[in-house]
């Protein structure tokens, strides 16, 4: 944690906490029982990439995706990355088991102290081991065996590399994620309709609105316009245009830390949020509407603009194109200003969790060399690999596989648009050798602009044209225009002991003044019960942990 207690500690502990390597060390967390020494460890051969003499072994535990398409026989246990690790290092990956429940499953195998030599954990899971001592230290084993690239990810994501560590050393390497370049949000409208209409591209909210109520007026199947369901979500999206970070916690004028759903822009939202409600542009049955409903509804044209993340156009993307055709796509757009203010986009802790490794394992090293070649391959493995190789690992969902031995490149995504949309420019017909594991964006682009396949609307929307998603949120991360959750890492204690209780008093308020059953001032009130119900507290813990004063 990166607040006032994280700077005390790590001002106690000095130079003796910082870790070897180059980038920052860890701060952080209080430890219980210290872990195993990676230094401990029996001696390894020379090189990040060397393979063993003899056989080493890794023992690990998979959470099951259904996702996951075997090809040619391939399962969990036998796999092109399991048999890679065997023809490339030497190393046998082997699973004790592989589960839909794999953190009931993995907590149950914790608390019999039952662990594999390295593992996929959540925070939570990891401080239970580190304080427990059946993770090991993992500072000296990264800094000596993490490649460059491993150790670059690290270097981009400092507070993220920090929430690893305990008393200034690192027990669990953060997973990352593909980058902030998901996380932004969108207004997606109905291009057909947009366009038989002749409307401009919206500038502002007004702007949506007008759409909104154009396409009510001039098609009858448009029962209402702006989609939302129980959860408020298009709401909370469109609030950014008011400047309301609604979920996250930000950081006011004063250093003090807030959280951003009970701000005065909220309220401004929610007060237009229920003037169009009123006047029949938003879903007049939300408040019992269910996800899959709303997504029926956009499939059917029962509505037109729908705010949305940047994956709309993978799901309901396809079946709205096999349902109402090709020209029905919706297409993305920045969220625009309500006020005339810059719209700032949030951004939340994104790590897909960390990997640990037993204080019990043999040759911990053996863990980082897999580590690393999943950087390699996803990084560096275009024009050196053979293309079949590399999409046997990463087609049909086979990254899902390694799922305790791959820490993401936070600039994947970033990047991936930015050779796909250069190649696409190139013409329909590039040799993908040089796309590596982009390849397949590349050619579901090509598949949707020659044939209007469906299966790949989703790429096309996303970043394959001057219209993308993509396209719009790199703006965002170039000129760092959002605002970054300041509760970096996992939920406070006070936030886990309160769970939904306090946001359940919010959206519950919420829709009641959406509906026109509370007026706009019982925000006001709902604010202050939040408070009385817990959120003081869990105010001044925040700012104990993470605030500047």
């Amino acid at each position: 944690m990166m607040g006032k207690t994280w700077r005390k500690r790590l001002t106690a502990i000095g130079l003796v906490a910082i870790m070897a390597f180059s980038m920052a060390g860890c701060g952080g967390k209080e430890g219980g029982k210290a872990g195993n020494s990676a230094s401990q460890a029996v001696a390894i051969p020379e090189g990040l990439w060397d393979p063993y003499e003899e056989v080493v072994v890794l023992t690990t535990v998979v959470e099951e995706n259904s996702g996951t398409n075997f090809q040619n026989g391939d399962t969990y246990d036998d796999n092109t990355w399991y048999r890679a690790y065997k023809d490339r290092f030497n190393i046998q990956v082997k699973n004790l088991w592989v589960s839909n429940d794999y953190g009931t499953k993995l907590n149950l195998s914790i608390a019999d102290k039952d662990i594999p030599d390295v593992f996929h954990v959540d925070g939570k899971q990891l401080e239970q081991l580190q304080k427990s001592g059946l993770i090991m230290d993992l500072t000296e084993l990264f800094d000596t065996y993490a490649s460059d690239n491993l150790k670059s990810y690290m270097e981009q994501e400092k507070d993220t590399y920090e929430t690893g560590c305990y008393d200034g050393k690192l027990y669990g390497i953060p997973q990352l994620s593909y980058g902030i370049i998901d996380q932004f949000q969108y207004v997606w409208i109905r291009k057909d309709w947009k366009d038989e209409l002749g409307l401009a591209d919206p500038q502002t909210m007004d702007d949506v609105m007008a759409i909104a109520k154009a396409f009510q007026e001039n098609y009858s199947e448009c029962e209402y316009a702006l989609a939302e369901y129980q959860s408020l979500d298009s709401l909370f999206r469109l609030a950014l245009g008011f400047g309301a970070h609604s979920g996250i916690w930000i950081e006011k004028e004063d250093g003090t830390i807030e959280y951003g759903s009970i701000q005065p822009e909220m309220k401004e939202a929610l007060a237009a949020y229920a003037q169009w409600y009123a006047d029949g542009i938003v879903n007049p049955d939300f408040a019992t509407t269910k996800y899959e409903k709303m997504c029926e509804d956009v499939i059917n044209g029962r509505c037109g603009v729908v705010p949305f993340a940047q994956w709309f156009g993978y799901n309901p993307g396809p079946n709205i194109v096999d349902n109402l055709g090709a020209e029905a796509i919706f297409e993305p757009y920045a969220i625009p200003s309500a006020n005339g203010k810059e719209v700032k986009g949030s951004v939340s802790f994104g790590n897909r969790g960390y990997i640990v490794i037993s204080s019990k394992c043999k040759n911990p090293e053996a863990a980082i060399k897999l580590i690393n070649f999943w950087c390699y391959m996803m990084d560096d493995a275009a024009g050196k690999e053979d293309p079949e190789f590399i999409s046997s690992l990463f087609d049909n969902n086979y990254p899902n596989i390694p799922y305790g031995l791959c820490v993401i490149n936070p600039n994947t995504d970033y990047n991936q648009y930015i050779q796909v949309t250069e190649a696409l420019a190139r013409g329909l017909d590039e040799d993908v050798t040089a796309l590596g594991t982009n390849a397949s964006k590349y050619n579901s682009c090509v598949a949707w602009v020659r044939e209007h396949d469906s299966s790949g609307v989703g790429d096309w929307l996303q970043q394959g044209n001057d219209k993308s998603a993509y396209g719009i949120a790199k703006e965002y991360v170039d000129n760092e225009i959002y605002v970054k959750n300041a509760v970096w890492g996992m939920d406070t204690p006070l936030m886990q002991s309160y769970g939904s209780t306090l946001w359940d008093i919010l959206l519950q308020g919420f829709i009641e003044i959406v509906q026109g059953t509370k007026d706009i001032d019982y925000f006001d009130t709902l604010v202050q019960n939040w408070k009385d119900a817990g959120g003081d507290q869990v105010t001044a813990e925040v700012n104990e942990i993470y605030g500047k004063n």
